[in-house]
């Protein structure tokens, strides 16, 4: 039985908190109760969920984890959300962006494209597909389900982990590194975040 349900209409919820009412709005089967999806932005959260229901629900082989990156906040943050579906538990990561979404190198992506060689990011929903190892090491394929994003696989947008994420180059640098559009993590966590969310999980890319 699928833990990963959504509502289609709108059910009142305001003694909890704006997360926790969205949370649970639409993930009807938790019991959370509060600070649900804690930590995540709003918009970024409503976001996810009013696109998440569009995807049809076998394609989901995985409905225990999701992953949102909040791409309006600075490089500097912890602005990828490992979110638990089952508990609204909530632990985030540094996660980069492409070279080309941030030519000024500034830490802030401002523009994104699914074009092969633009090296930006790109925004919408993907479903996370199969694992592989490659230059990067462990890495995960992302399968893209908006016309924002069709060209993930083709264009290799994988998650990865990366140098340029490590703790020791955001503390010399205020930022992280630029991927050429992948949303790269630390190696530390690369692998225990792919393990969670290979094989069929959803992952947001919001701006």
């Amino acid at each position: 039985m699928r833990v990963f349900l959504f509502l289609s209409i709108l059910t009142n919820l305001s003694a909890f908190g704006s997360n926790t009412e969205i949370f649970r709005k639409y993930v009807t089967s938790t019991d959370c109760k509060q600070n649900c999806a804690k930590g995540i932005p709003y918009n970024a959260l409503e976001r996810f969920f009013e696109k998440a229901v569009d995807i049809a629900p076998e394609k989901l082989e995985s409905t225990t984890w999701a992953y949102i990156v909040d791409m309006k906040q600075h490089s500097k943050n912890k602005r990828g959300y490992l979110l638990n579906l089952k508990t609204g538990s909530v632990s985030a990561y540094h996660t980069a962006h492409g070279s080309g979404s941030d030519r000024d190198h500034d830490g802030i992506a401002d523009k994104f494209s699914d074009i092969d060689g633009s090296h930006m990011s790109s925004l919408g929903m993907y479903i996370t597909a199969e694992t592989y190892h490659g230059k990067h090491g462990y890495s995960l394929k992302l399968d893209g389900q908006e016309g924002t994003n069709a060209n993930a696989r083709s264009r290799f947008i994988v998650k990865h982990g990366a140098d340029y994420m490590s703790s020791n180059f955001l503390s010399k640098h205020g930022k992280s590194g630029r991927s050429q559009g992948c949303p790269a993590v630390n190696h530390d966590v690369v692998r225990m975040l792919i393990d969670k969310l290979k094989g069929g999980s959803l992952y947001y890319i919001h701006n």
